[in-house]
């Protein structure tokens, strides 16, 4: 433990622009080559399609998911992760189960969960945690019942929640904001078409991607969500469908969409593309050395502009901008992890969470990606 707690200080030099100040011992940048993964133990309970939240005090707040064979059942569990201590800790439960839900921080520090997938199907419930009381705050319904649907906070502090299903993946082309003053939420769009991936821009306004129509078909299309107006805007497509992608903002404004499917665990892409705002345009991506899927939430930016591809696949991938490849980091994980989670903490190691196999067998493995000879 102590070995793991030198590697992180010395070799890390990665600000977290949600989470306040870096570790003031950090003195390098990792590259690829440096980075390992490591076992780090294990949380309370499996958890697969669970949301890991960084707070401000740097613990990392563990909410909900589905546990052990068949992603059943869903939980009302939470547990924090303390960093200095390298230990996982139970927490009070939320009000309801939850998995496929939202976890998102507020500017205040509190984070607002909502939906999910709970006993009785989808809920529009939503719920705050207040970190200063450890407690749990019932607030008002969002406007619609959302399983697999996306938040995505606003640069005026509000939050912006799309799609995802009442029933399955494809249902709704609804999306609501919600307001951390008024504790309210109020639809917006709609959007044109169910879209899965949502990814802020360097501008505040949102980009949103693929997704599943009513009948089942994967899509390409694309459409950017202006928060000032509430509208959202028709883009050129993506230039193959995807559904259960993930997306990162990089350094010159351009994201990067990563992965997905179009049917199943067998069609999963190793492909990537790029999308830049100043055109409109998709264009093709390097390739990943793995084909990876429902790694929405594993997939996180770092702070030298590199992006981490966690989820997915056996073996983590990191992504360098500068010269446009994917390296694989040395170490692996149990197995391809789905609908795991990647949190990058305030010193700059990465913490991944849980996830399950294609036998849809949810895990209780954590892991620390850090640097290291």
């Amino acid at each position: 433990m102590r070995a793991l707690s030198l590697i992180a200080v010395a070799l890390f030099a990665w600000s977290a622009t949600t989470a306040g100040p870096v570790d003031t011992h950090a003195v390098l940048v990792p590259a690829a080559a440096s980075l390992r993964v490591l076992r780090l133990g294990a949380m309370t309970t499996e958890r697969a399609a669970h949301q890991a939240t960084l707070l401000a005090n740097g613990e990392v707040l563990i909410t909900g998911g589905c546990a052990r064979s068949g992603c059943s059942p869903f939980l009302r569990s939470v547990e924090l992760f303390d960093p200095v201590g390298r230990r996982f800790l139970t927490a009070p439960a939320m009000s309801i189960p939850r998995a496929s839900h939202t976890a998102t921080l507020l500017q205040d520090g509190r984070v607002l969960v909502a939906g999910g997938c709970s006993t009785g199907g989808a809920t529009a419930s939503a719920e705050l945690f207040e970190p200063a009381t450890g407690r749990w705050r019932r607030i008002g319904d969002m406007t619609t019942a959302r399983c697999s649907h996306i938040a995505v906070p606003l640069d005026d502090g509000r939050v912006f929640i799309m799609g995802g299903g009442a029933g399955r993946l494809g249902d709704l082309t609804t999306a609501e904001v919600f307001d951390p003053r008024t504790l309210t939420f109020t639809s917006v769009g709609p959007m044109h078409e169910n879209h899965y991936l949502a990814t802020r821009l360097a501008d505040g306004r949102i980009l949103v991607t693929g997704g599943q129509g009513p009948r089942g078909e994967i899509l390409r299309s694309a459409e950017i969500f202006d928060p000032a107006s509430g509208t959202f805007r028709r883009i050129g497509d993506m230039g193959v469908p995807r559904v259960k992608h993930a997306g990162a903002l990089l350094p010159d404004g351009r994201v990067l969409i990563i992965g997905g499917s179009v049917a199943g665990y067998e069609a999963r892409f190793s492909s990537t593309e790029l999308y830049d705002p100043r055109t409109d345009r998709f264009v093709p991506g390097p390739s990943m050395r793995s084909g990876r899927y429902k790694l929405r939430d594993a997939v996180t930016t770092l702070a030298s502009g590199g992006v981490l591809v966690a989820g997915g696949a056996t073996t983590p991938e990191l992504y360098d901008p500068a010269d446009r490849t994917f390296v694989p980091l040395r170490g692996e994980l149990d197995g391809p992890e789905m609908f795991a989670t990647a949190t990058r903490l305030r010193s700059g190691e990465v913490l991944v969470l849980g996830g399950y196999d294609q036998r849809i067998q949810s895990s209780a493995a954590a892991w620390i990606i850090a640097g290291g000879r």
